[in-house]
């Protein structure tokens, strides 16, 4: 028996400068070899809404929830979800604390690289987020579990990944922004879940032309990946044929 992987055709509005990332995540950056159908999907950082359509696809029946903070980039999320009954949108940032409303900084609509002021700070010099906002936050301790979490939110991936409820978990993709964040999260997964991809990347071969905190140079981004120990609603992905 042979497997076919098909490429799906997607259109979606983006801004010019989000293009090359928004392709990685059609294309299967968020891959992690594991089937499943009617799932619940948690996409903590949607953006324009590309992981949100890719999941969706990826794995049929299912039912995303998206939470993107910055109005003009949830206007873009909104347009490419449009009629969409299996993706539910929200206006808001997750955070723990407790407050309702925070200060968000950004560079443009759309910008993939924008956050919440509790954290945007250890990423980005001064000034470089020039756009400034008051958004709606919502607390992950308040949200039922899913069995599919993803985050990217360009900092705090720790504090929200420990504030979740992940008793339903399955299945948990995210990318960090800093070695700190990192351990965090490895703690918080350490219990119960196996790790699929755990990479760094250094941040010195960016700090030149982005816009970056310099004290970063030595520090490292990345992704982890991590699937739940004994899953059940889950099954590993059937290998290719030859």
């Amino acid at each position: 028996m042979s497997r076919y992987v098909a490429r799906i055709p997607m259109s979606l509005d983006c801004p010019e400068p989000m293009e090359a990332a928004i392709r990685h995540v059609l294309e299967g950056e968020y891959e992690a070899d594991y089937d499943g159908v009617g799932l619940d999907i948690l996409d903590i950082g949607a953006n324009v809404g590309s992981f949100a359509l890719w999941s969706s696809a990826r794995w049929p029946g299912s039912h995303v929830r998206s939470f993107e903070p910055h109005p003009g980039t949830f206007e873009f999320l909104r347009r490419n979800t449009a009629g969409r009954r299996d993706i539910t949108i929200v206006n808001a940032a997750l955070f723990p604390g407790g407050q309702t409303k925070a200060t968000f900084h950004s560079r443009f609509a759309g910008d993939g690289e924008s956050g919440l002021a509790a954290y945007s700070g250890d990423t980005f010099a001064e000034g470089t987020l020039v756009e400034t906002y008051e958004v709606d936050v919502v607390d992950p301790a308040s949200l039922p579990s899913a069995d599919v979490v993803k985050i990217d939110i360009e900092g705090g991936e720790g504090e929200v990944l420990a504030h979740l409820d992940l008793s339903r978990t399955s299945l948990v993709l995210l990318e960090f922004q800093n070695r700190k964040n990192r351990e965090q999260i490895r703690a918080t997964l350490a219990a119960e879940f196996d790790l699929l991809h755990d990479e760094e990347f250094a941040w010195d071969d960016l700090l030149g032309y982005q816009g970056y905190r310099q004290d970063l140079k030595g520090d490292a981004w990345g992704r982890i990946f991590a699937v739940r120990r004994n899953i059940t609603r889950m099954t590993k992905t059937a290998p290719l044929s030859a």
